[in-house]
């Protein structure tokens, strides 16, 4: 396997245009099973499973074989807004999680997570662990979705 092989999910650090805070950013692997939407105000983001009923349902109603564009508009208006009052979107830009600006580096990415201090090829330590585990918690809503 190559270089460039190694990095099939498009890791890497992106800084926030407005206040500099070290961003890493990763496209979404195919091998997750779920979708994931984020704020149009804000850096929360919702995670919804294939498997989620509603979800399910939703999807039911569409033609065999939905786009990922149309499945993403039926699940769009079912979503609670977020806790700060905006709409979850399929295509929202990604927000700094430092300062909230939009971060043009990452719009065609699926993912930005906090930078937590490691670099995309390395392993997190238990205290970096703890910290990205919390960081989960606070930006990345997977419970109480519709």
């Amino acid at each position: 396997m190559d270089e460039a092989d190694d990095n099939w999910l498009q890791a890497e650090v992106i800084t926030c245009p407005q206040c500099g805070e070290r961003l890493f950013a990763v496209a979404h692997s195919p091998f997750c099973d779920d979708y994931r939407l984020y704020c149009d105000r804000c850096p929360r983001a919702v995670e919804v499973s294939f498997y989620d009923p509603v979800q399910l349902e939703a999807v039911s109603a569409l033609p065999k074989g939905p786009t990922w564009e149309q499945t993403i508009a039926a699940i769009e208006p079912l979503l609670r807004p977020c806790q700060c009052g905006g709409q979850f979107r399929g295509k929202a830009p990604r927000h700094c999680f430092r300062c909230g600006a939009t971060v043009p580096a990452a719009a065609d990415k699926d993912l930005l997570p906090h930078y937590v201090g490691t670099e995309p090829d390395g392993d997190p330590t238990a205290e970096e662990q703890e910290q990205f585990d919390r960081f989960e918690a606070d930006f990345v809503q997977r419970k109480d979705l519709w």
